[in-house]
């Protein structure tokens, strides 16, 4: 940057104040009136004044700041979407997380069902073993008992029928002594051998 033009833009600004000091005050306040069109003009003289080199750089600070302005809304878009991914992530885990729960609640549960079910199936099964025992020893008993009442009335059965065999035997005996004894002792002494066997 030249000096010729850092002393222009001094003049300039001597009477960019010079205009301002000569505005009419405003009683009881800070303000002036001042005469807005020298003012317009001395500042564009001013900015036209001012170096290429200053205005590129005006210009290269401009557009870095609106490049940071763009890095920080990019920068702001991916903070709130990694926000969002793991908002998402943390809820799939939660879910998860309650489905797994949920599954060994099921499995707790299904186990405790057999385990209740096998007891209640072994004391069925020890009830009705119980009871076929019991129903075993009253079929045998009352089959023990038809066994000794069918011998029994058979031993009397086989009793009656032996008295009526040797009252039989002993009438048959009767009858021939009393034919022997009705015969003349020479009829008896040929029919004697016909007697020699008498059942006892």
């Amino acid at each position: 940057m030249s000096a010729s033009s850092v002393s222009n833009i001094y003049k300039l600004l001597d009477k960019l104040e010079m205009t301002i000091l000569k505005g009419i005050p405003l009683p009881l306040t800070p303000l002036i009136f001042v005469n807005n069109e020298k003012v317009i003009d001395t500042v564009d003289r001013i900015r036209a004044s001012i170096p290429a080199e200053i205005q590129e750089a005006h210009n290269v600070i401009k557009k870095r700041d609106e490049i940071i302005i763009d890095a920080q809304k990019k920068s702001s878009m991916m903070i709130e979407d990694t926000k969002r991914q793991a908002s998402i992530l943390l809820s799939e885990s939660e879910l998860l997380k309650a489905v797994q729960a949920e599954a060994e609640r099921i499995r707790q549960q299904v186990i405790s069902d057999c385990e209740q079910i096998k007891k209640q199936a072994e004391s069925e099964a020890e009830i009705l073993k119980n009871s076929a025992i019991n129903e075993a020893m009253a079929i045998r008993s009352g089959a023990d008992r038809y066994a000794e009442d069918v011998l029994s009335s058979l031993d009397r059965d086989l009793g009656e029928l032996h008295s009526i065999v040797r009252n039989g035997q002993k009438h048959l005996a009767k009858v021939k002594s009393d034919s022997l004894s009705q015969l003349s002792p020479q009829n008896r002494q040929k029919t004697a051998p016909n007697i020699a066997y008498q059942p006892k």
